[in-house]
């Protein structure tokens, strides 16, 4: 690729990949974050501590240094930032109304409803009675989310009115504009799908199976299994849904990333993001798609005319397996790591791509009050589901092993 100067907002684990793909591929890359000692501050050729949400503070960077592209993976709050710096330099990239229905969940409603895309019905909220006005129209059970936040933080199960006014007050106090949104609850599999759109043309890469922790844990994935358990006439309900859902948030180049309840009653849009998801997102659709999304989105915020012809085909897997480790694996609380845990034994089994602990010595466990709270994952491929999943499950317990035996409880080591 002919070199220039690439913005990454955000400088986390999530963004690391990122960075390195594109100084591989000829770029100097200058990230911001608000956090100094960032894993990607130390890998970037340019770094700055700009918050990931500052869009003055990440547009002035941007002008300052002439960047000719920018782009994020993984952090939804970077999302309206990305839009606004691309537009003010006349950057590629989404527009700023497309940022906006992506990641105002209110607003994304409001595009859904104009674009007939099937979803669950909702309401914005700021107070109780408004809640109880929903419910008295719906029933139970409910959904109550902040209007714009991510990684399910206050985000919440609602059964009876005694639960409401805690759920109401944790969920505004997540969303930046004091607004929160209720949803009728429908039961399924929630199904996670990502795609690329190129000139406003769709291209499916992935569909797979969102495996959620049981209550209080509500909406945590602990899982992601490809290909998910529907037959070819559901699959194309879900991508028709879908591709209504990415026409109505303005879509025209980018990453799509809808998730979609499979319900009796059909398929129903939760929302879509139109980033690189987190949580091995990535993974999941290039082993399944062969196509690497980090390149198509580097790609398409240098302004590449047609990069997903310039995109490296890589080899797919028929099936695989993402299984997330959490406090929920271990026997007891207030635990602490004693010591950094070898991966390579878990690397080394059938099948696995990808083994990882985000812990350190001295470390708590941290309590599964959100999805970043998940210290680690396994990622298996095989020739069916159940081949995948048993491979995660033989190499996660692997790696549970070890951080067993690492940790202290109560002043003594527990095993």
């Amino acid at each position: 690729m002919k070199s220039g100067l690439l913005l990454i907002v955000g400088a986390g684990h999530e963004q690391v990949p990122a960075i390195l793909k594109a100084q591989a591929m000829g770029l100097q890359v200058v990230v911001t974050d608000q956090n100094p000692d960032a894993p990607g501050m130390a890998l970037a050729d340019i770094c700055r501590v700009v918050s990931t949400d500052d869009r003055e503070g990440n547009l002035a960077v941007g002008r300052e240094l002439g960047i000719h592209g920018v782009m994020t993976i993984g952090s939804e709050t970077a999302v309206p930032v990305v839009a606004h710096v691309a537009a003010a330099l006349g950057l590629s990239g989404f527009s700023e109304a497309t940022a906006l229905a992506a990641t105002n969940k209110n607003r994304m409603r409001e595009c859904f409803a104009e674009f007939d895309v099937p979803t669950t019905e909702s309401e914005p909220i700021e107070t109780l009675e408004q809640a109880f006005s929903f419910v008295d129209r719906f029933g139970f059970p409910v959904v109550l989310k902040p209007s714009d936040s991510s990684g399910q933080r206050g985000t919440a199960l609602i059964n009876d009115f005694s639960m409401l006014h805690e759920a109401l007050a944790d969920a505004l106090h997540f969303a930046s504009d004091a607004k929160a949104i209720i949803e009728k609850f429908y039961a399924g599999p929630e199904i996670n799908v990502t795609a690329i759109v190129q000139n406003g043309i769709i291209r499916f890469l992935s569909l797979s199976e969102r495996v959620t922790a049981p209550p209080p844990h509500f909406g945590i994935a602990i899982e992601h299994v490809s290909p998910p358990a529907l037959d070819s006439n559901q699959r194309q309900a879900i991508m028709d849904a879908c591709e209504k859902s990415i026409r109505s948030v303005g879509l025209k180049n980018g990453i799509a990333y809808p998730q979609v309840l499979h319900t009796h009653h059909g398929p129903k849009v939760l929302e879509i993001a139109v980033r690189i998801p987190g949580g091995h997102m990535y993974e999941v659709a290039l082993h399944t798609s062969g196509i690497d999304m980090i390149e198509f989105s580097i790609l398409t915020a240098m302004g590449h005319p047609s990069p997903l012809s310039a995109c490296t085909s890589h080899p797919t897997s028929a099936a695989l397996s993402v299984l997330f480790l959490t406090e929920l694996d271990l026997p007891c609380s207030n635990k602490v790591v004693e010591s950094v845990i070898d991966t390579s034994e878990a690397l080394a089994c059938p099948g696995v791509k990808l083994a990882r602990i985000n812990l350190v010595a001295g470390q708590k466990i941290p309590s599964l009050s959100h999805s970043g709270a998940r210290f680690g994952a396994v990622m298996a491929v095989g020739a069916t589901r159940d081949e995948a999943r048993s491979r995660s499950r033989h190499a996660g317990s692997s790696l549970l092993d070890k951080l067993s035996k690492s940790l202290e409880f109560d002043g003594r080591s527990y095993a």
